[in-house]
């Protein structure tokens, strides 16, 4: 309590003194969000962007069907097809199993980005609002190659966020992000812009182009949005480097709204060609080295030829054969591309279209490159009329002769993906041209082996 003495010796009339001194006490101590129209200091600019897009981050939560059997031989592909052809399961149970991610609403029909290892096994997909509904979901599409998925929930006028670029990040922005780590639904992490187009390999594959973010990204954040300061997305958060502390890694947005608009116009991610093979240059020079042209390809039309270097793709320096097929998977068909290529002591710079790979020219492919011919016909020891591929034929010197193929060979699967059919094969050997190779799973009798083939 101010005393009115106090008050006067500083100055302050004592009439009314005490009244007066109060009130500027009072002020001192009010916080300025209760004085009318003034701004609240704390509502900053991460603030603002959590409320802009928080709403439109759902949790993601799978339910996976699998069934016990006895247990046996760990773990390797083979393993795993040799017992589910050849044993019998004692006594199986469905076991649930579940598994917590994240994802972002980017149309308010209810559509959901996120990546697809967070929903790679869920036979039932769950998606969890901001407001508490519990929605189940239904897989538009895929594309594993890149780690992107797009979900549909079935609500009326949902709160989307807006998908900004990521074209124009600069180091040592703002990051924000919101997920669901370690089911703690809806947590807010910030951080700045670490790094941009960083590699990382992983699981044996190289992965290109993320973006780096020390804003904290931790197990149940994969899918989750990561923000800039005004709150539109411009990244997908995907990893964490695992033996380090605030590094995590993000798909650009650009990126990532291409394939969703792919998944959304076709139902899947189609494959740009360009009908060239290219493999490591072998030297410090720079660049990767075309090793094949396909006949009648975009590639061959417009004038490039096995032994030319290749520097850039649209603008982008080229440095491994992994990065030249990454970069070709981020070009839509039917759109332009352009490669600077090395040609003795020139540089020539090439344009084309991309295509997208038909199916019928795989098989000319398997044959030109592998030596195999396959055919589908009817297993006569399966009921139901059941059928099957097997090798037609095989090239005398080529690869499929040299790691000891034989005609009647049985084809189960390719690249982990079961293939019953000439088209289902075809398919998935042109899937499997993007990684730069093709595991096939031969049956001969009752044994099984795989045999990889680059392509």
């Amino acid at each position: 309590m101010i005393r009115p003495a106090l008050v006067r010796r500083r100055g302050v009339p004592r009439r009314g003194g005490f009244a007066l001194a109060g009130l500027l006490a009072l002020a001192l101590f009010v916080p300025r969000t209760a004085r009318a129209g003034a701004p609240d200091p704390r509502r900053s600019l991460v603030v603002a962007a959590v409320e802009r897009a928080k709403g439109a981050v759902v949790n993601v939560a799978t339910e996976q069907y699998v069934r016990s059997r006895v247990p046996g031989p760990a773990g390797t592909l083979f393993d795993q097809f040799f017992r589910d052809f050849y044993e019998s399961p004692r006594a199986p149970q469905k076991l649930a199993v579940n598994s917590l991610g994240s994802g972002v609403i980017f149309d308010s029909r209810g559509d959901v980005l996120t990546n697809f290892h967070v929903i790679a096994r869920g036979a039932r997909i769950m998606v969890g609002l901001a407001d508490g509904r519990q929605l189940q979901a239904e897989v538009v599409g895929t594309d594993p190659e890149s780690d992107v998925a797009v979900l549909r929930v079935n609500a009326p006028n949902l709160p989307a966020a807006v998908l900004g670029t990521s074209k124009d990040l600069m180091e040592g922005e703002t990051a924000i992000a919101i997920g669901n780590p370690f089911g703690l639904s809806h947590t807010v992490t910030t951080g700045v812009v670490s790094a941009l187009h960083r590699s990382v390999r992983a699981e044996g594959r190289s992965f290109y182009d993320f973006i780096q973010t020390d804003a904290a990204i931790n197990p149940g954040n994969s899918g989750g949005p990561l923000l800039n300061i005004n709150g539109e997305v411009v990244g997908i958060n995907t990893a964490i480097y695992a033996e380090g502390h605030g590094i995590g890694f993000a798909i650009p947005v650009d990126r990532a709204r291409l394939l969703a608009e792919e998944i959304l116009g076709h139902g899947q991610v189609r494959e740009s060609w360009l009908g060239l093979s290219v493999k490591a240059a072998g030297d410090d020079a720079g660049g990767v080295t075309v090793s094949d042209v396909e006949p009648g390809s975009p590639a061959s039309k417009a004038g490039v030829r096995p032994g030319d270097r290749v520097l850039t793709f649209n603008g982008t320096q080229v440095l491994e054969a992994d990065e030249f097929r990454y970069l070709l998977r981020g070009i839509p068909v039917g759109n332009a591309a352009e490669l600077k290529v090395g040609r003795g002591p020139s540089q020539v710079a090439l344009a084309m279209t991309t295509a997208e790979y038909p199916v019928a020219a795989v098989t000319d492919l398997l044959e030109r490159r592998l030596g195999l011919q396959i055919s589908e016909v009817a297993l006569a020891r399966e009921r139901g009329g059941a059928r099957g591929l097997v090798i037609r034929a095989i090239r005398a010197g080529s690869p499929a002769a040299q790691v000891g193929l034989q005609t009647g060979d049985r084809v189960r699967a390719v690249n982990s993906l079961e293939v019953g059919t000439l088209d289902d094969f075809r398919r998935a050997v042109r899937r499997a041209r993007h990684g730069g190779s093709a595991i096939l799973l031969i049956q001969r009798g009752r044994s099984l082996e795989q045999v990889e083939f680059p392509l």
